[in-house]
């Protein structure tokens, strides 16, 4: 996934700022290791999550690299990109029809227990200390999926070397992954937001929850 984001921000970079992109590629390339080295130590490849911080912090290069004008609007447009560039796959992932729905979830399910087990192994060595908790299906639902992330490194990260203005943005991967599954994503608190915890409740979009839910809208 790193590399695929990766690749879709230079192609954003080639079209926008053509006659600056050997450059900005010179010194996103430079940039990204310094980023990286005061990333905190999520384990790598042996957790699952750790590639969120690692796409975060490609974003943040390129923001530096250009200078902080692959901002916030930029970043929302790419995401847009993004969605585009996968929603060919949306037919096949409709969360509508059960016979994509219980599969998934289950599917995702078994990977949310095994992370967050796998967490709980880690800490006790007292590795993994920064990623995220992970609490599955918290309102004992059988309607779309659910859980509960707590804490967050990539808002660890964004405190402490100024970039909290991105964050909202970033947050907006989460709908456009609700959007490619049919789905809409009810969440009530965000750790952005001042909360400990990010809530996911992924609901078909055709369902009455989804429809009939007039809580806040929150990134």
């Amino acid at each position: 996934m790193e590399k695929f984001i990766f690749r879709k921000i230079k192609n954003y970079v080639k079209k926008h700022f053509p006659s600056e992109y050997k450059e900005i590629c010179r010194r996103q390339k430079e940039i990204f290791p310094k980023m990286m080295a005061n990333a905190p130590d999520l384990g790598g490849k042996e957790n699952s999550l750790a590639g969120n911080l690692t796409m975060f912090i490609i974003f943040l290069s390129f923001y530096e690299a250009t200078e902080h004008r692959l901002d916030g609007n930029e970043i929302d447009e790419l995401l847009i990109e993004v969605y585009n560039s996968v929603r060919f796959l949306s037919p096949f992932m409709n969360i509508n029809h059960k016979s994509v729905l219980n599969p998934l979830r289950k599917y995702l399910y078994k990977s949310y227990k095994k992370y967050a087990d796998d967490v709980k192994k880690n800490q006790a060595e007292g590795k993994w200390l920064d990623t995220w908790g992970m609490r599955v299906n918290p309102n004992n639902t059988d309607e779309g999926f659910t859980f509960t992330l707590v804490g967050c490194p990539l808002v660890q990260y964004a405190k402490k070397y100024g970039y909290m203005d991105l964050m909202p943005h970033m947050c907006k991967l989460d709908h456009q992954y609700a959007k490619l599954m049919h789905a809409k994503l009810i969440r009530t608190h965000t750790v952005a937001t001042g909360a400990d915890s990010c809530d996911y409740w992924y609901v078909p979009d055709k369902s009455e929850t989804a429809i009939n839910y007039s809580g806040v809208a929150i990134i």
